[in-house]
């Protein structure tokens, strides 16, 4: 399983987002959008959450 915290950049932040300079953190997980958080924190801990759940084999 492959998962991935990323800052969401501009372009894809609505024109009121970028002007009161939000930052939106993506989780993508095998290439599928599964989560956004205001923050890197929050999106980190979902990160290991969904990799924490992933049977181990």
């Amino acid at each position: 399983m492959n998962v991935i915290v990323h800052e969401r950049d501009n372009e894809h932040l609505s024109r009121e987002a970028r002007a009161m300079g939000m930052v939106v953190w993506d989780v993508i997980q095998n290439g599928e959008l599964v989560g956004i958080f205001p923050s890197q924190d929050e999106a980190d801990a979902y990160r290991k959450a969904l990799e924490d759940a992933q049977p181990q084999g």
